[in-house]
């Protein structure tokens, strides 16, 4: 079985046999976003040396820009769990479909394999007048578009936010340009995706089709797109479980 990451990332000398996690925040949010989430971890005895809160922005910049690796190399070890959230979940999709990234397991959080309209295939995610309506916004203004954004998903206000027109127009970019669904398919390593199926930013119908059953996990949750925030105590149990038991009781 392949570990951990197995390109661009150093040597696999990382914490043998000790489990390791990576969350990746989504677009325009800092790594700063997980806070509540690593501390009710801590708080519940968990140690925070395993746990490395990723920046989408860079993360993307490695998949598609060939940035160095922004992670350190304990994180290339063996039983490492990725967890990301919207479009940090779409980048953990894009890295595993470019064999860029081979965790044991990976949590998709508010992210489906591909996130713009496909009417010849019967995708329904967001149109793409949509999305460029969305990316005119944020050129015109970044502030006014993330507050109308947030207030049509329920997003939490006190979050430290990106408001450069340049890298939030690149994610916007990179979140259209990922398409998954044919690697899933073809899968390796398991996934756990966790959404809200009355999510505005996912495709109406389920995508289970397109999955490798045996390998990838589906868990709903209510709560919109804001399910790091909603259901932190369901997630704080998941990185619990992962780090003491390891991979195969997550």
């Amino acid at each position: 079985m392949i570990d951990g990451l197995v390109e661009g990332c150093g040597d696999d000398s990382g914490l043998k046999g000790r489990a390791s996690i990576v969350l990746v925040s989504g677009w325009s949010f800092d790594s700063s976003m997980w806070r509540n989430l690593v501390e009710g971890y801590v708080a519940r005895g968990g140690d925070p040396s395993v746990i490395h809160c990723l920046d989408w922005l860079d993360f993307g910049h490695w998949i598609f820009d060939g940035a160095d690796c922004p992670v350190a190399k304990k994180y290339s070890g063996k039983n490492v769990l990725w967890l990301g959230w919207s479009l940090g979940g779409a980048l953990i999709l894009e890295a595993l479909g470019r064999k860029k990234l081979s965790p044991h397991l990976s949590v998709i959080l508010s992210a489906s394999p591909r996130f713009l309209q496909d009417t010849a295939r019967g995708w329904q995610g967001m149109s793409e007048k949509n999305w460029q309506a969305l990316r005119r916004q944020v050129g015109r203004s970044p502030e006014a578009a993330l507050a109308g954004f947030d207030a049509w998903l329920g997003l939490p206000a006190g979050c430290n936010r990106q408001h450069d027109v340049i890298a939030l127009q690149q994610g916007l970019d990179w979140l259209a340009v990922v398409d998954q669904r044919a690697s899933l398919g073809r899968a390796t390593t398991p996934i756990h995706w966790v959404f809200d199926s009355a999510d505005p930013l996912l495709p109406t119908q389920p995508w289970a089709d397109v999955c490798d059953s045996e390998r990838q996990l589906f868990t709903t949750l209510e709560g919109g797109h804001a399910l790091p925030w909603r259901h932190q105590d369901y997630l704080m149990n998941l990185l619990l479980t992962f780090s003491a038991r390891g991979i195969e009781n997550v």
